[in-house]
């Protein structure tokens, strides 16, 4: 390719990395983490600055995520309000992820795309976190989600994998049938606790709908008693992984209708088993074949997967053996990072190309 514009990709929030691109050049800025602090957001600028010197560049368009709350959002749109000839185009999360991957593999046509992650700003104000779209370099359409879920507590949720299982146990159980399971996790609450948490629920009060896969992994090593609070982001997955089983073929019951993947089934049979290997093994299988049951009506897109939840070296390789066993092409990012340092490389990638396809309707 060769750019005649320059662009500058911000990135996301969590994980944040930059991607710039100029002439025949694309380039990713090393890890620069989390911008949650004003120390964080000074490094950001300060490497931009490095590579706006080094290499000459002063962006022509700017890219950046939807997410209103993201420092990179918020810093995009003021720097174009204080230049207004600076182009600037947002990209949603997801379909980031996926133009990543189709980016470092060079892929032109439509794909399958799965993106799974632990959040991320959806077209419809939630938050999203496992998708499923039919993409290519112009546009998505999302086709398959997590039937949605609340967030007990917001962010507080996400650093508790016992949030996102209480939330699933009342979307399934009532309060009385909850007690009656008698659950490791519930002694992770005292009982008042579980009647805030209920009531927050039933009213959606700081109870966001998520439709995460990540922390749909966090509620599962809940329910088995691994994981309660995490200390690290993607622990519940990594410590998961020590429980897999591979002599263990069983699938929980789960239904996709509509285009929604409704996981009441799979949980009302979870935490009936108390045997963790039993449990994490067919979540791990159910996951694969809720991912090929989607492919198969598909049989002509290669498949594509971005997110941090393919940071999972079980899933991938469950993934992988499922592609090679059913003849299908999957691609993951190799050489770059398949989490939310791969948002800028997808961002870029959707730039340059929308900017090509601008080029040649002028032309006609």
């Amino acid at each position: 390719f060769k750019s005649e514009k320059m662009i500058l990709a911000v990135g996301a929030n969590q994980k944040n990395s930059m991607a710039l691109i100029f002439d025949d050049t694309l380039i990713l800025s090393p890890y620069i983490g989390e911008l949650n602090s004003l120390e964080a957001f000074e490094y950001f600028e300060r490497t931009l600055q490095s590579f706006k010197r080094f290499y000459d560049f002063e962006p022509d368009v700017i890219v950046y995520d939807k997410h209103p709350e993201y420092m990179t959002t918020k810093w995009a749109k003021q720097l174009q309000k204080d230049h207004p000839k600076l182009q600037a185009m947002d990209v949603q999360h997801h379909y980031a992820h996926l133009l990543a991957t189709m980016a470092e593999h060079q892929i032109d046509g439509k794909v399958l795309g799965f993106a799974f992650d632990g959040t991320g700003y959806g077209d419809d104000g939630t938050i999203w976190g496992g998708e499923v779209m039919i993409a290519d370099h112009k546009e998505y359409e999302r086709i398959v989600t997590l039937a949605p879920f609340r967030l007990l507590g917001g962010e507080k949720a996400i650093k508790e994998p016992r949030r996102s299982a209480l939330s699933l146990l009342f979307e399934a159980y009532t309060l009385d049938e909850i007690y009656a399971l008698k659950l490791p996790l519930l002694q992770e609450f005292s009982k008042e606790e579980v009647m805030m948490l209920y009531r927050a629920w039933e009213k959606g009060m700081n109870a966001p709908l998520c439709s995460s896969m990540g922390r749909l992994f966090d509620a599962v090593a809940s329910f088995a008693d691994i994981l309660h609070v995490s200390s690290f982001e993607g622990e519940s997955g990594l410590l998961m992984e020590q429980y897999v089983n591979e002599s263990i073929n069983d699938i929980f019951h789960f239904e996709i209708e509509s285009g929604i993947i409704n996981l009441q089934p799979m949980v009302k049979t979870m935490v009936k088993i108390k045997d963790k290997q039993l449990m994490v093994s067919t979540f791990f299988n159910t996951v694969t074949e809720i991912i090929f049951q989607i492919a198969q009506k598909y049989p002509a897109l290669p498949l594509v997967f971005s997110g941090g939840v393919f940071q999972n070296k079980v899933l991938m390789e469950k993934i992988i053996k499922r592609s090679k066993k059913e003849d299908r092409l999957c691609y993951f990012q190799n050489e770059t990072a398949i989490n939310d340092g791969g948002i800028a490389l997808g961002q870029a990638w959707y730039a340059l190309h929308d900017l090509s396809m601008q080029k040649s309707i002028n032309k006609e």
